[in-house]
């Protein structure tokens, strides 16, 4: 059995009769007649029930055809894939990040990708999530890094990668009275401020269903669309923040925020994904970029 063979049996298949197939590939009727009968004969088996020139599968032509259907296609995809190995040298990957993606995710990750495969002209462009998922979509992009925590079954055309969880944190500046104290109760959350994500930051609808389950109100919000936003509005004093723990970790490191418990307050954390297009799929070059995602996302999240 060799390539060559199946290929010849898919295409009998397909065009419904010997005739049809040596003409789809420039063969001779007798040459297909006798390549099929190789292959039935060579494992012993009868692929087609032949009833004058009606052709039909039996059970054993209809299980060789999908696995060799499956075959053939991956080997067509084989000199597509040298030609992305060959464009790691000078091919290009562009790819969508949101705001948090932009910060704290994709410059490390690059920079260690650039090193590897200086020849490849990367291009990134930033937006909300809509924006960017929107640009996968028309290709404009290959691969898309942002955080968020809602099930991807809603866009079976998209696929999602996590490349980790990020625990979510109640940060407040040095000179709050819950940073003091490292802890609040949920009956002082009425006279706090919150700074809250708004827009199209999923972040934000997380958070708010977090409060909303657990009814949690705050006295007061100043709204954000930008995680890097709420973090400096935090430091300034302006409020507290319930926000990436990736995006405040410098901070609480040095000590310009701390940590605050909230009591009763669960465990948060949203997923930081990468997406790609479920039909296209990633380039040789994608791959790479994901790896060092997922290298750094592991770092970060130690």
């Amino acid at each position: 059995m060799n390539l060559h063979q199946l290929r010849i049996f898919c295409a009998v298949v397909e065009e419904g009769s010997f005739r049809q197939a040596a003409g789809k590939l420039f063969l001779s009727q007798p040459s297909v007649s006798q390549h099929v009968a190789s292959l039935e004969k060579d494992h012993s088996i009868r692929l087609f029930e032949r009833r004058g020139r009606t052709i039909s599968l039996t059970p054993e032509g209809r299980a060789l055809y999908v696995l060799a259907s499956d075959l053939l296609r991956q080997a067509d995809q084989i000199p597509a894939r040298f030609r992305d190995m060959q464009a790691l040298r000078s091919g290009r990957l562009a790819t969508g990040v949101s705001p948090f993606a932009g910060y704290y995710i994709l410059p490390p990750a690059l920079a260690v990708f650039r090193i590897a495969f200086p020849s490849v002209s990367v291009s990134v462009s930033s937006g909300n999530t809509t924006e960017i998922l929107s640009d996968l979509r028309s290709a404009e992009v290959e691969l898309v890094i942002l955080g968020r925590n809602f099930p991807s079954s809603r866009e079976p055309d998209l696929t999602y990668r996590i490349l980790g969880e990020d625990p979510l944190v109640l940060v407040a500046a040095p000179g709050h009275p819950w940073a003091r104290r490292g802890q609040a109760s949920l009956a002082e959350t009425s006279g706090e401020t919150l700074i809250r994500f708004a827009g199209d930051c999923p972040l934000g609808t997380y958070v708010d269903e977090f409060l909303l389950r657990n009814r949690i109100r705050f006295g007061g919000q100043v709204e954000t669309d930008e995680i890097e936003m709420a973090k400096h509005l935090a430091l300034r004093g302006i409020g507290v923040a319930i926000t990436s723990s990736i995006s405040v970790r410098k901070e609480l490191a040095s000590g310009e925020l701390a940590p605050v418990v909230l009591d009763g307050m669960e465990e948060l954390s949203w997923e930081i994904q990468c997406v790609y297009s479920s039909t296209r799929g990633l380039s040789y070059a994608g791959w790479e970029m994901v790896k060092r995602l997922e290298e750094q996302c592991r770092s970060l999240l130690r």
